[in-house]
């Protein structure tokens, strides 16, 4: 297991509660002693809540819920969501990072969320890990007012695994896991859900197999897991050995490669399977749109689908083709035909399509006998010549007419900014 473990000095820096933070910088308040939460009250009492301050947190909040699940408080305050306010906080303390890392040694995970590789800084700020870790955690809060918390490991995956599991409640709000931590700080962890990179349904998976603590998955067989998962599989046993060979500064390819392309949304009101064919028209079309901008083509379309509260439930079904595709025409009957296969007729809440296993679109085309080449040549085409004008004046100067039906979001959703009114 020697041979696999790299000894680098990583930094996992967090944005406490970030937009519930940034709400209460902009209003002069303290977000370890204000009640505010981050949602559009407008949107009713099923509108997600973004984000709560640390002050609500204490007391037992959580955010990602409905807006009416949460508990009253006194002087409770509801902000609306300001994404660009967000983004330009986000900036600042880029900026910040990058005081004291080159750019090729950061990397941006979210917009909360950035790894620093501080390997080669350390002597030349003659400070320890933990030290440069205080000094950029207090430059953040002192030029932007916003709280952080820092994890620190050998690698990506352990600074991320003491940045989730202990730095949020440590004192100075940093924690540190190395390879010999393991043991004592990682194996006891479960459900297994509570490990970065393991969700609901791989947690079940593995449950069946009697694994149900981090401890039980790292003393497990890997060529079973291997086999039960594939990649996945050794790669989660590696995981619970706190092995992550990435390397941020790595240009080979092997850098946090893109896995995915995709979207969501939850619905304003419930659809039925005739007004959900123009959502989902939609949703292929954009995700096509993300699959040509980072020139990838892919192999497999996941399409979920929740039903209304009332209802519950839901599906998440894929298929896949032979080749790699963008094309919107082949993702629109992939995940026609899921919808039709898997729906049962319940109200529909929730949609989201994701593409996967992507390969490089190398500019050329697989053609089969069957197929008219001359009109997918075109379409190809067509669809290069839309994404120029819609990079150059913007996604609403070319639309679907089916988009100006009632049913339609797409026209919407460009106005907005991460989902949400800027």
């Amino acid at each position: 297991m020697e041979d696999y473990k790299i000894y680098r000095h990583v930094l996992c820096i967090d944005l406490k509660s970030f937009f519930a933070s940034v709400e209460c910088v902009l209003r002069g308040l303290d977000p370890f002693e204000t009640p505010l939460i981050v949602a559009d009250a407008e949107r009713g009492g099923g509108s997600v809540v973004l984000a709560v301050t640390p002050f609500l947190k204490q007391q037992g909040f959580k955010s990602r819920g409905r807006l009416h699940e949460m508990p009253t408080v006194d002087h409770m305050i509801i902000a609306t969501p300001r994404m660009r306010e967000y983004l330009r906080f986000s900036k600042k303390i880029v900026e910040i990072y990058l005081d004291y890392v080159a750019p090729e040694d950061l990397h941006i995970y979210s917009i909360d969320e950035a790894f620093l590789d501080v390997t080669a800084y350390l002597n030349y700020y003659h400070m320890t890990t933990q030290q440069l870790a205080h000094t950029i955690k207090d430059a953040i809060l002192s030029r932007t007012a916003i709280p952080a918390t820092v994890g620190i490991g050998d690698n990506l995956l352990l600074s991320k695994l003491a940045l989730d599991l202990y730095s949020k409640t440590a004192e100075d709000g940093i924690a540190e896991m190395r390879y010999g931590d393991v043991p004592g700080m990682l194996w006891p962890v479960r459900p297994l859900s509570a490990m970065w990179g393991i969700g609901p349904r791989m947690e079940k998976r593995l449950n069946q197999l009697n694994i149900f603590s981090v401890h039980d998955l790292a003393h497990s067989s890997r060529k079973t897991l291997k086999r039960l998962f594939g990649i996945m599989g050794e790669e989660l046993y590696f995981h619970a050995h706190g092995i992550d060979m990435t390397i941020i500064s790595d240009k080979s390819g092997t850098r946090m490669p893109m896995k995915s392309v995709g979207l969501g949304q939850t619905l304003y009101q419930d659809y039925d399977a005739h007004s959900i064919e123009q959502i989902l028209l939609e949703m292929v079309d954009e995700t096509a749109e993300k699959l040509r901008f980072v020139r990838k083509r892919a192999k497999t379309l996941h399409l979920g689908i929740g039903y209304s509260k009332s209802v519950g439930g839901g599906f998440s079904r894929q298929c896949s083709v032979d080749e790699p595709t963008d094309d919107v025409e082949t993702l629109l009957e992939m995940t026609l035909t899921l919808f039709v296969k898997h729906y049962d007729g319940s109200p529909i809440r929730q949609v989201f399509l994701r593409a996967t296993g992507l390969h490089e679109h190398i500019g050329m085309f697989q053609l089969s006998f069957f197929e008219n080449v001359e009109r997918k040549v075109r379409r190809a085409n067509l669809w290069t010549a839309i994404d120029g004008v819609r990079q150059r004046f913007g996604k609403q100067s070319v639309v679907r007419l089916s988009s100006l039906l009632e049913e339609g979001t797409y026209l919407e959703r460009t106005t907005l900014v991460g989902g949400h009114r800027g």
